[in-house]
């Protein structure tokens, strides 16, 4: 399942000549992934409070191809690229006016938040990733 995530670029979030620090990026993923985890109806708090896991970042990447600018309003589409029992990976691709900005790629796993242990990627995700 592919979804779309959509905002503005904020003043505070540029260089001094109007264009998006690179540190930014990884900040656009991952509201992506929390818009992500509200549409299958388990958000973040939720995922802690209920299940007891913690979602961790395991790898980053990001290719960038054009600037993103101050004011600009752009879309990230994104989605689970794999999953298997331990990791699941999303893929990100960021556009102004069908203009790709920068593409990137973020894997995960699930650990007890507790134990901090690596456990199972739980089933009602799964469900939710779209794994039947």
């Amino acid at each position: 399942m592919k979804l779309n995530y959509s905002r503005k670029v904020h003043f505070y979030e540029t260089d001094a000549q109007g264009v998006v620090h690179h540190s930014n990026y990884p900040r656009y993923f991952e509201e992506a992934r929390g818009y992500f985890l509200e549409k299958i109806g388990y958000p973040y708090h939720k995922v802690r409070e209920e299940l007891n896991i913690d979602v961790v970042l395991v790898e980053l990447s990001v290719k960038y191809k054009n600037p993103l600018k101050y004011g600009d309003i752009f879309n990230i589409e994104f989605w689970i690229s794999h999953m298997d029992r331990f990791f699941f990976d999303f893929d990100y691709v960021i556009t102004v006016n069908k203009t790709q900005i920068a593409t990137g790629k973020t894997k995960h796993a699930c650990i007890d938040r507790f134990s901090r242990k690596l456990v199972s990627v739980p089933e009602v995700l799964r469900k939710g990733y779209g794994e039947r």
